[in-house]
């Protein structure tokens, strides 16, 4: 049985006689989306095994889940993931000339790891990682004055994150 159907549930795709099967490929629109209460309503009334199913198949394919889920169960080995990511981030990073360039916002999930990491517990690895970073991305570009720095900078110190809506 295909672990991304519920047990009990048959699907029929539009257009298609399968049943409960995979959509075909050739239809991947979505056709309407749900909103986020929508979904989350959704995810709320399904089985908790059903729901770790889901999760797995997305740390499966995202590191940055995974370390986030592993360091939610309170493993350390959650402490040694984010230091390789977060610092081979850093060292690949190249700040955008505009505040909405995709490289900087793939750093800034990375620094929203380190934060989450420092909110299961573990704020002193977190201020660590936080540090060599700093030092990676100085050593790169120097006081840029730029956002990612000064999240670094309050991170490494421990200095509370003003902008609280990433």
């Amino acid at each position: 049985m295909n672990k991304c159907f519920r047990p009990g549930v048959r699907l029929r795709f539009p257009g298609s006689d399968v049943v409960g099967g995979p959509r075909p490929s050739y239809d991947l629109r979505m056709t309407t989306p749900l909103d986020d209460a929508a979904l989350t309503a959704f995810l709320e009334g399904q089985e908790s095994t059903w729901l770790a199913e889901q999760l797995m198949l997305v740390a499966d394919e995202d590191p940055i889940t995974r370390i986030r889920l592993t360091a939610a169960a309170g493993s350390e080995s959650a402490v040694d993931g984010a230091r390789t990511v977060v610092l081979a981030g850093v060292a690949d990073h190249v700040p955008g000339e505009t505040a909405g360039d995709s490289g900087d916002d793939a750093l800034h999930r990375l620094l929203d790891l380190l934060d989450d990491l420092a909110d299961y517990g573990f704020e002193d690895e977190s201020a660590d990682i936080a540090d060599e970073a700093r030092e990676i991305y100085l050593g790169r570009h120097g006081e840029d004055g730029g956002e990612c720095l000064a999240r670094l900078h309050a991170i490494a110190d421990g200095e509370e994150d003003e902008d609280d809506d990433r």
